[in-house]
């Protein structure tokens, strides 16, 4: 059943003009907390959608939240035609983790991951997925002084902040893995896991799920020493999501969608945007009150 938040007036006011340093923008995205019983009725495996509209409701973002970058490949503009997606976002406090859901539907599909390699996934038309737990900010990708050796790029290499890609479609039934070193154990529970699978050609609806870890500090080389992202009703993280779009081959960009409209947040966590995690602590409400409440700040 849709879960419905009571309170939600308040939750909005706070979710859109909260003093807390954004990384970009103003805009301060929910994500929604999915308790023991909802995560029961997720199917990370089904390769369908409807598990998520029934538990967390409407999509949590869709294609014309995005920004279409003019500068990668092809820079094409938004077109339901040729490539149209939802995204649903939610967290577990339990786990530590935080999920998505995505139905993506594409005129051209192009995915040839043979399998073995999670670090090549966004070659495909696929979908990446940054999280900063503790909200510094930084250069996450080993990059940041130049002074540093190879042993020091490798462990500040995703440590403070982490890079995640997504694909429907896997010859290995792997279907989400982190671009850092570690991912024998990042990629694999209780961290991470993954589904999907596609129907259809010309267009191909694509569905992607699966939940990963956000963490503060990740050592690649010891699990045990690395700290997970504490994660708590009104925290404040920093998040980013790309959606790619290929139509004559792996690589070859056709689009390139971003949430916060910056570029290299591969690189630069202060370039991602702000979601403040919701609780389910909250009194239920109806749900044309929960639907009058949302449109009055949209």
């Amino acid at each position: 059943m849709k879960r419905l938040y009571g309170l939600l007036a308040m939750g909005l006011i706070v979710g859109l003009t909260s003093g807390a340093s954004a990384h970009i923008g103003e805009q301060v995205y929910l994500l929604f907390e999915l308790s023991e019983a909802d995560l029961a009725d997720i199917d990370l495996r089904d390769a369908d959608i409807a598990d998520w509209e029934d538990v967390v409701g409407d999509a949590s973002l869709v294609t014309t939240d995005f920004f279409q970058d003019p500068t990668v490949g092809d820079g094409a503009q938004y077109d339901p035609a040729d490539l149209d997606y939802r995204i649903w976002l939610a967290w577990n406090g339990n786990q530590g983790t935080i999920w998505m859901g995505m139905e993506r539907i594409d005129n051209v599909y192009i995915n040839e991951y043979a399998g073995g390699d999670l670090g090549s996934l966004w070659r495909q038309d696929a979908i990446e997925f940054m999280l900063d737990g503790d909200h510094t900010g930084g250069d996450y990708t080993g990059s940041a002084d130049e002074n540093w050796t190879d042993e020091e790029k490798d462990l500040n290499n995703n440590r403070t902040a982490q890079q995640y890609v997504a694909i429907g479609d896997t010859p290995d039934g792997r279907h989400v893995g982190y671009l850092g070193k570690g991912t024998e154990w990042v990629n694999s529970l209780p961290y991470a896991d993954g589904g999907g699978g596609s129907t259809g050609d010309g267009p191909t609806t694509t569905i992607i799920e699966f939940f990963v870890t956000p963490f503060d500090d990740l050592i690649w080389n010891s699990p045990d020493d690395s700290v997970a992202s504490p994660l708590f009703d009104g925290k404040i993280i920093g998040f980013q999501i790309s959606a790619q779009d290929m139509d004559e081959a792996p690589s070859d960009y056709r689009a390139f969608h971003t949430l916060s409209g910056q570029a290299a947040t591969w690189r630069f966590a202060e370039r991602f945007v702000d979601g403040r995690l919701v609780g389910t602590g909250e009194t239920a409400v109806e749900e044309d009150s929960w639907g009058r409440i949302k449109a009055a700040f949209e």
